[in-house]
């Protein structure tokens, strides 16, 4: 078997690529990461240059931007960029790359392993079932890596979002592990939202309740959509709202107008949005505020929010409480809400731990952050504890 770096997925069959990603996430997908390419979201200027590494059978290269040969074996990949800069990522560097700075250490470019802009986990030593030698290739990428990080001069290797398995694995091979958290919902058997609610403590089954009838008394229409159910209206006005949701927060907008189009063409029946509309209006102007999410194999993955105006608790209501609903209504078992915000426990999801695994080639620097990291562990552990106790189930129920 041998290691090979390709600037993207163009070459790549995309059968191939998603035979190694069976975990069911939608964004691992050959079509979401090439499309993100196509559109402009990554590549040149972007400061996310894909470079993703193979573990492959030996083969005659040939034109090095011809399709790799039909009858290749791929044993093993991980998506890899090559950054710039820390944007879009969710796992946060920045007092590292200061840090770095502050030594006269270059931290960019530094080499990521991750979906870009998106803090969903999933695989990222994506191995073929078929494989003989899992272990092999495992270790191949990840020391693969940090290889190609010496290679091309990068001051770092950073796998994020991984599962806790991998992570482990990983820092076998030098890497350290980091914790974040993030909040998720999973169905216990609920049967529908009341039942939901049932499972919770009087206060905030009351606080839920209120906040749904304040979202609910606008006068809007509020649904849930599959993107092959949406019109070109509903389409522009996601569109229109990840933009407004960007500016409200002084976000980058990373995902550009082509992207939507690219959803839109081909991977319409991963997208779920929940939406409100203005029964007085006309047009994609009926449309007020959304969502946009991803669903794949019953879990949905919530993403980005906007809205035209104020609407009071109308955020609440699309962007937790209508999809939970919807999860019930149409059996899938966990969504996950995106970074940030833990006031979403108080609104019925659970603190989770998030794993990623870092390699730093600078020893000096590498010792201090794998100081840095066991504090950090520690207080990430001790305010998840904090957190399950401020949670919505009754008293003496497992979070």
């Amino acid at each position: 078997m041998q290691l090979i770096a390709l600037p993207g997925l163009a070459r790549v069959p995309a059968a191939a690529w998603d035979a190694l990603s069976p975990d069911g996430s939608p964004f691992l997908e050959h079509r979401f990461l090439h499309g993100l390419h196509e559109s402009q979201c990554t590549g040149e200027g972007t400061g996310w240059l894909p470079l993703h590494l193979l573990v492959v059978d030996p083969f005659d290269e040939g034109p090095t931007d011809g399709p790799l040969p039909d009858n290749i074996k791929i044993h093993g990949a991980a998506p890899a960029y090559v950054k710039q800069h820390s944007y879009g990522e969710f796992i946060f560097d920045f007092r590292w790359a200061e840090a770095a700075y502050s030594q006269g250490v270059a931290y960019y470019p530094k080499l990521v392993v991750a979906v870009p802009f998106t803090p969903a986990t999933g695989q990222r030593l994506l191995i073929s079932p078929t494989t003989p030698n899992p272990d092999k290739v495992q270790t191949m990428l990840g020391e693969g890596l940090i290889a190609l990080a010496q290679q091309i001069g990068a001051s770092s290797v950073h796998w994020l979002f991984t599962q806790k398995s991998e992570a482990e694995a990983l820092s076998q091979l030098g890497y350290g592990h980091r914790l974040s958290h993030q909040h998720h919902w999973t169905d216990e058997g609920y049967g529908d939202f009341a039942g939901f609610l049932a499972s919770m403590r009087s206060r905030p089954r009351k606080q839920i309740r209120r906040e749904r009838r304040k979202g609910q008394r606008h006068g809007l229409e509020l649904m849930v959509l599959r993107g092959t159910e949406m019109d070109d209206d509903a389409w522009a006005a996601i569109r229109r709202f990840y933009r407004s949701g960007c500016h409200r927060y002084g976000s980058q907008g990373y995902l550009t107008d082509a992207f939507f189009s690219y959803l839109q063409r081909h991977l319409p029946e991963r997208v779920v949005c929940s939406l409100a509309r203005d029964p007085a209006r006309q047009g994609t102007d009926a449309w007020v505020a959304g969502t946009l999410n991803f669903e794949k194999a019953g879990r949905l993955y919530g993403r980005y929010w906007g809205c035209d105006r104020e609407y009071d608790h109308l955020h609440f209501e699309l962007a937790f409480y209508l999809l939970i609903e919807t999860c019930l209504q149409r059996g899938w078992t966990r969504f996950e809400a995106g970074a940030g915000g833990d006031h979403k426990v108080r609104r019925g999801l659970t603190p989770r731990l998030c794993h990623s695994s870092h390699w730093i080639a600078e020893p000096q620097l590498s010792s201090a952050i794998d100081s840095w990291l066991v504090r950090e562990r520690e207080h990430v552990t001790s305010w998840l504890d904090d957190l399950a106790h401020s949670g919505t189930g009754r008293r003496g129920d497992k979070q």
